[in-house]
């Protein structure tokens, strides 16, 4: 699963969140930059949070929240300073 959203009203930030099912890794991208990377070979936890604050003209709480489905499948919660602004569901 991969996705991308802007966040700020002032300064603009590109985010970006990639998990590899296959390969039990997420990294989380600000502006390009990688910020958080982590490699987990087995047993994936239910729920999983990414907290980050992102500095600047804004400052910005961001936390992506995955929640592993039965199967194959995560549903991902984004919140903006703790404000639920996207939701993705997939694999």
């Amino acid at each position: 699963m991969k996705f991308t959203l802007e966040v700020g009203t002032q300064e603009r930030h590109q985010i970006e969140f990639e998990f590899n099912q296959l390969l039990g890794r997420s990294v989380l991208k600000v502006d390009g930059r990688e910020v958080f990377r982590k490699n987990r070979w087995f047993s994936e936890p239910v729920v999983e949070s990414f907290d980050i604050e992102i500095s600047g003209r804004d400052q910005i709480r961001l936390r992506i929240v995955k929640e592993r489905k039965l199967l194959v499948t995560s549903r991902y919660k984004v919140y903006v300073d703790n404000r639920l602004t996207q939701l993705y569901q997939g694999a």
